[in-house]
């Protein structure tokens, strides 16, 4: 399949998964490549290969509950709720009987075909420091995920320390790593106002996928591929944030897309 067929596979998983968001009266918003696809391109970036969603957390806890009782025959939600391998932080709507190249994840037993990506909308700490402790805990706990379920899988931490503790978390069992994560989001984000939001665990990292909540609390319609989808009010200040001067286009060497990177 070409680029332009992979793009138009995901295109038919983003309008299952908004009626699957309608059916549960679920909020989401593009985020992302997928945002500014919209916003410069009207559509995909032409070099892009994926689809973001970001979902607030509540949203996005409800859709890993219930999604069984919508969805489509043709179509699957992975995360690490409803995949006991499933090694990443964010969820993922596939369409089944596809094939998506993803390397880390082949000698694992589970549907690997076509997706798109699901984030979930977090409260960030009002510290910084605490916010970069957040997106460090669940980096290096994904890491030691990856590294128990992923024979490929490298870990890119250069420091012993950090080494060391990925190799003892790919030892514990999932189960207690998967809760681990989830204790340390919510003891992390005591006391927070939540008046920051974020998207742990998405490239770009901290501090550019933290939000201002009042980002989100009004819904704008954008143009992607011949229809309208929703996007955070102010997803100029969004798009700010996450990629600085988002109208000009990366230099051609930069215009790759994930199965690019992959290959």
């Amino acid at each position: 399949m070409d680029l332009r067929d992979i793009q138009l596979e995901e295109l038919n998983i983003l309008r299952e998964f908004c009626r699957v968001c309608e059916a549960l009266n679920l909020r989401y918003y593009l985020t992302a490549g997928t945002l500014l696809g919209a916003v410069r391109h009207r559509g995909f970036i032409p070099w892009d290969d994926d689809i973001d969603i970001a979902m607030p957390r509540e949203d996005y806890d409800r859709l890993s509950r219930h999604w069984r009782e919508v969805i489509s025959p043709g179509y699957t939600y992975q995360d690490y709720r409803s995949e006991p391998n499933f090694p990443y932080y964010f969820a993922k709507v596939r369409k089944k009987g596809t094939y998506a190249p993803e390397p880390l994840l082949r000698s694992i037993s589970m549907e690997q075909g076509y997706y798109i990506d699901i984030f979930p909308l977090d409260i960030c700490p009002d510290s910084d420091k605490r916010a970069t402790a957040m997106f460090q805990m669940i980096s290096i706990l994904d890491c030691g995920v990856l590294a128990k379920v992923c024979p490929d899988f490298v870990c890119g931490y250069e420091k012993k320390s950090a080494r060391a503790v990925v190799t003892v978390l790919s030892k514990l069992p999932l189960k207690f790593t998967f809760a681990l994560r989830e204790w340390g989001r919510k003891l992390l984000t005591l006391g927070s106002t939540g008046q920051r939001l974020c998207t742990v665990g998405g490239q770009h990292g901290f501090p550019r996928e933290t939000y201002q909540a009042a980002w989100f609390e009004k819904t704008a319609l954008v143009d992607f591929e011949g229809q309208q989808y929703p996007a955070p009010g102010q997803w100029h200040q969004l798009l700010t944030q996450m990629y600085g001067d988002y109208m000009t286009p990366p230099e051609k060497e930069q215009q790759t897309g994930h199965l690019e990177d992959i290959e």
